[in-house]
């Protein structure tokens, strides 16, 4: 009875060690706010689909906890501070003293492009492969070859903003980014451009902070 009951309190003890290391590990980290917002054309479920992908990669890259949207919301709401053009540095205090974050990051989507174009040289590099076939081959691979030279390009561009919690400026950038798949006419996408440029953006204000 009495190893059974020494067996417990080692398990409570240890219990209590792992939760007391994990309290202290999550008050180590840093608390991020990170705001999405579109300046350009975005779709809703686009840009949905973007913040999620930029909160998420947020806390991966940084290893700090990012703050959820939910939080987010409530907290401009609480602080009666609006993230937009016009946020006062006063509503910046506000918002990090509610959230209790260290860091509030501010990335604006200012381009959204989807745009065909065509390239010549890709479909003459096709017709020209097909010079020694057969002219009948030829004759069925020419529409190909014109049809090759189409290609989509996705293009995004942002501007991120990371403001302290005295709402002073401590890092700012533009990237841009593209997608342009080998298959781009069908499967080039603006969202994956947009990770790309989110990831970039990330990469830049870990290495500068």
């Amino acid at each position: 009875m009495l190893d059974r009951t020494r067996g417990i309190i080692r398990c409570v003890a240890v219990v209590l060690l792992v939760v007391a290391l994990a309290a202290a590990t999550a008050q180590g980290r840093e608390r991020v706010a990170l705001f999405m917002q579109a300046a350009a054309a975005v779709p809703t479920a686009d840009l949905e689909l973007v913040r999620n992908y930029a909160a998420q990669r947020c806390s991966i890259v940084s290893g700090g906890e990012t703050c959820s949207q939910g939080d987010l919301m409530l907290a401009q709401r609480a602080a009666n501070a609006y993230i937009g053009n016009s946020l006062t540095v006063d509503g910046l205090q506000r918002l990090a003293a509610t959230l209790g974050a260290d860091h509030i990051i501010i990335m604006r989507i200012v381009t959204w492009e989807n745009a065909i174009t065509y390239r010549p040289e890709r479909s003459l590099l096709l017709l020209g492969a097909t010079y020694f076939l057969d002219t009948s081959l030829q004759l069925l691979i020419t529409p190909l070859g014109l049809l090759f030279g189409i290609e989509r390009k996705a293009s995004v561009s942002l501007f991120a903003t990371v403001f302290n919690p005295r709402g002073d400026v401590v890092f700012t950038t533009t990237v841009s980014a593209d997608d342009r798949p080998l298959f781009s006419l069908l499967t080039a996408d603006p969202v994956e451009a947009a990770k790309k440029a989110v990831e970039a953006a990330l990469y830049q204000m870990v290495v500068t902070l």
